[in-house]
């Protein structure tokens, strides 16, 4: 065997060695599978399972169009009116200010009841939807008590 000068290698060495890493890149999936002629399956989610969860699309932006009533009180139950809320899965919520409420539910994509919470000062106070694509605000009038 002759040495390269220039590598310090010598070049049957380089054969062997290119040989047997292009012998075990054809053979893994055989290697991997435990037998001689059997394929690794992959492994998946069923769609079902796919299917089952919310898409909540951040590309939505909620808008609120009504507020009725426009004039309310702790305790009052309001019907928020708009489009974009999303499913009951991506609705994430109802505050009055910096209050939020509890108590809501949402009746479908663009309708929303809420109730009013305790110990709001009375003025003009800016209700808030959040959802999976943002906020949205309209404004009522908390009376005194």
């Amino acid at each position: 065997m002759t040495k390269n000068s220039s590598y310090g290698e010598t070049p049957i060495y380089l054969g062997v060695v290119a040989g047997l890493l292009g012998l075990l890149l054809c053979t893994g999936d055989v290697l991997a599978a435990g037998k001689k002629g059997t394929a690794v399956k992959p492994t998946s989610s069923t769609p079902k399972t796919i299917t089952k969860a919310p898409v909540c699309s951040p590309d939505l932006h909620p808008t609120i169009k009504t507020i009725a009533p426009d004039r309310v009180r702790a305790g009052t139950k309001i019907v928020i009116k708009g489009n974009n809320f999303g499913k009951k899965e991506c609705f994430k919520d109802v505050s009055f200010g910096s209050t939020s409420t509890k108590e809501f539910k949402v009746v479908n994509e663009s309708l929303v009841e809420a109730t009013v919470p305790a110990k709001l000062k009375p003025g003009m106070m800016m209700v808030h939807v959040q959802t999976a694509g943002g906020t949205a605000n309209n404004t009522v009038l908390v009376e005194a008590k």
